[in-house]
């Protein structure tokens, strides 16, 4: 079929679910417990359990599987929930994305034991952005360690995340960021996400990364991982930069992207793509796909 680029729509068939509320006991300075509150509060394994048979009754694809850390960076309540997990992939085809936090290699193995089918690990690659940023005490080994054993356990998808500009808006760490990756794990692909200001945090009126600074380092992604699709994820700025942002990661080597302008699609389309318009996150697998396909074309389908 030639090139395609994949556009990802995760609602309502690819819902976030929290499985500690809006409870973290970290507050770090990008996001101080924020994005918790988009995401469905499913904190006992009664509502869990339901909640995933009601999606599945409905036709949901899957859901992504998130939620606060603890202060050592590791999910709040994913143990106790990790029996449920496998209840679910028993019970229902429901595709289960995690994101992971830190991961020794016991908890490995058993989150590979209850079925989950991706794990995405952001990866950041500066002890001063951790130190920083970050409120608990990890360094950069901490991710080397968690990509490591979730591959020794046989994850059947790890999918690293990088935020671009995290410290304050700048680059530092990204590129160790990717190499922690080379060295620690096959991916099934790569998101890049773009630090977002946001109103009631810390770093609320920091600024976005500059669209130079996106494209280079989608650049050295796309040269250290050039057989693997290269994502722009779901967070990113959606100010009046926003199609720049996404021309710049899309002339730079993504080749996936969560809600891109009907602009970003046509210019994709220019450069020789097909648009495959999938109901899911930007991490789903090719392997994966097929039952969230909404259409492959050259049309766009734009919420």
């Amino acid at each position: 079929m030639g090139k395609i680029f994949r556009s990802y729509y995760v609602w309502p068939k690819f819902p976030s679910i929290s499985m500690s509320g809006n409870i973290c006991a970290l507050s770090c300075k990008h996001c101080n417990h924020t994005y918790l509150n988009d995401m469905m509060s499913l904190t006992t394994t009664e509502k869990f359990v339901e909640t995933c048979r009601q999606l599945a009754d409905k036709g949901a694809v899957g859901f992504l599987l998130s939620g606060g850390c603890d202060k050592n960076g590791k999910m709040l309540n994913l143990r106790k929930l990790l029996p449920y997990i496998n209840q679910v992939k028993r019970e229902t085809d429901l595709i289960i994305k995690l994101h992971a936090g830190f991961v020794d290699k016991p908890l490995a193995e058993d989150i590979v034991s209850a079925g989950v089918d991706i794990a995405s690990v952001e990866v950041v690659g500066s002890n001063e952005t951790i130190n920083e940023i970050f409120d608990f005490n990890a360094t950069t080994m901490s991710y080397t360690s968690t990509l490591r054993n979730l591959e020794s356990a046989g994850m059947p998808y790890i999918v690293p995340h990088v935020c671009i500009g995290l410290h304050y808006g700048e680059l530092k760490g990204e590129f160790n960021a990717l190499k922690i990756i080379k060295e620690s794990c096959n991916p099934s692909s790569l998101v890049m996400i773009i630090f977002r200001p946001t109103k009631g945090t810390v770093l609320e009126n920091c600024k976005t990364p500059s669209v130079n600074d996106i494209s280079t380092i989608v650049k050295k992604a796309k040269e250290i991982f050039p057989d693997k699709d290269i994502s722009l994820g779901c967070i990113r700025p959606r100010t009046r930069f926003r199609e720049e942002i996404e021309l710049a990661a899309l002339h730079a080597g993504v080749n996936r992207m969560e809600i891109p302008s009907k602009n970003t699609l046509k210019s994709a389309e220019e450069m020789g793509y097909t648009i495959r318009n999938i109901q899911a996150c930007c991490a789903l697998p090719k392997e994966l796909e097929e039952r969230a396909i909404i259409e492959t074309s050259h049309t766009h389908c734009n919420p």
